[in-house]
């Protein structure tokens, strides 16, 4: 028998961000399961324009029903100086959503989101109508000791924010019946958080750590119109990377850039038969404006071979880019529990893979257990990798590009793609009723 699930997320077509994507693919993939899926999501009104990706249709499946809510009193919003979507649009979503488990049979709620003052909607609704919810933690709710983020300066209204996340986690959290997220990091800390409590989501198979998956539809989709021979033949040969990259990547690009000045010296002509091109880096960017990554690498000597180009591509451009490419990087963050939501696809694509990311963290990881994933470089708590062990993999990173390989990675991504991960949120959500 079907089952039926509501997915909440903090944004949906034709909004093309990290947010959205795990219900996105869970729209194409669950129905092969016997889980029909309808999406609940705020309108494109809540989102900054350059999210709007008009060209990003086809990328969306057509035979889950999506409910959008309007924007409501955005004018009083913006003078409170509350830009989050998630309190933005709540009222809105929870009155949709009251309509709709009201008057359709609904087995299970699943809240996907990095907006945080939505996983508030499923108590409340749990409350009412008796139906379970689960979460999906994208990112850490609040951190301990922690009253701002990395790339900002300290404000009241951060140390608001994070003492309003804590109490909300703990609500929550209490109350869930089962527990997903990208990274098992955040399901550690929670455990250690709320394990007194017993809530429900401790029970035998409620919980489970399911990364960002690759959908293979949408490289083939991006492939249509490309020519057959867009990958560079000559040097020099491009390596790209799309997505942000402002002060919170600080770290990562700097070993990158560090590392690629020391190597230049090594092997001058390899280094000179390559250029970086960074793109989409910086959200609301506009010309005139510091570009954060190619300062880190004028600072090392590096800045003729890097060009960083802030303005925001579609999410179909940035795959095109990746398609055309000769190699692709992966920047990771200090956050020990990082998850790239890029990290398979960009595998998938059989483009030369490089990553710098957090020794502790899940991504590495993938790196240190799956053959022929790529090639990854770390930076520590304390400590980045010794510079001759990161030149090293450099080197053979580079020495791919130049060769122009590519890689059938298919056997090494299967457990990643998103009919398997699809598979693993049935499991927690029948596991869940």
């Amino acid at each position: 028998m079907k089952r039926r699930v509501l997915i909440v997320t903090g944004s949906y077509a034709p909004v093309m961000i990290a947010d959205m994507q795990r219900a996105r693919q869970l729209a194409w993939e669950l129905p092969e399961l016997d889980w029909e899926v309808e999406v609940l999501s705020p309108s494109s009104e809540y989102q900054h324009v350059p999210c709007i990706d008009e060209d990003s249709a086809e990328f969306f499946s057509p035979y889950s029903e999506t409910h959008y809510v309007p924007e409501m009193l955005p004018t009083l919003f913006r003078m409170a100086g509350v830009g989050n979507i998630g309190w933005r649009a709540w009222l809105p979503l929870w009155s949709a959503g009251r309509r709709l488990l009201a008057q359709k049979h609904f087995d299970l709620v699943y809240i996907s989101t990095a907006q945080f003052p939505l996983f508030l909607l499923g108590p409340i609704w749990r409350e009412q109508f008796g139906i379970p919810y689960v979460l999906d933690l994208h990112d850490p709710f609040y951190k301990e000791g922690a009253s701002h983020p990395v790339w900002a300066k300290p404000s009241l209204k951060h140390r608001l924010s994070n003492a309003i996340a804590k109490h909300v986690e703990a609500y929550v959290a209490k109350r869930a019946q089962g527990l997903i997220a990208v990274s098992p990091n955040y399901i550690e800390a929670w455990r250690r958080r709320y394990e007194s409590k017993q809530p429900a989501w401790l029970c035998p198979a409620r919980t489970e750590a399911i990364p960002f998956s690759a959908l293979p539809r949408d490289l083939c989709e991006a492939a249509k119109g490309l020519p057959s021979n867009a990958q560079t033949k000559e040097p020099p040969f491009r390596i790209v990377y799309a997505g942000v990259g402002g002060p919170v990547m600080a770290r990562s690009f700097t070993l990158f850039s560090q590392t690629l000045s020391r190597l230049r010296m090594r092997a001058p002509k390899l280094c000179e038969s390559i250029r970086i091109d960074l793109l989409g880096t910086i959200l609301g960017w506009r010309p005139g404006q510091a570009r954060f990554l190619a300062d880190i690498a004028a600072k090392w000597g590096v800045d003729d071979m890097v060009r960083e180009e802030p303005s925001r591509l579609s999410y179909r451009r940035s795959l095109e880019l990746l398609l055309q490419s000769n190699g692709a990087l992966i920047f990771g963050v200090d956050d020990v529990g990082y998850m790239p939501s890029k990290l398979f696809n960009y595998a998938l694509s059989g483009k030369p893979l490089l990553a710098t990311l957090h020794r502790d963290g899940p991504a590495f990881s993938k790196f240190q257990s799956i053959p022929g994933l790529g090639h990854a470089i770390w930076i520590g708590h304390t400590e980045d990798m010794p510079l001759e062990e990161a030149m090293e993999v450099l080197e053979s990173f580079l020495s791919e590009v130049v060769a122009q390989k590519t890689f059938d990675r298919s056997s090494n991504v299967a457990s990643y793609l998103a009919s398997t991960m699809a598979r693993r949120h049935a499991e927690v959500f029948e596991a869940c009723l």
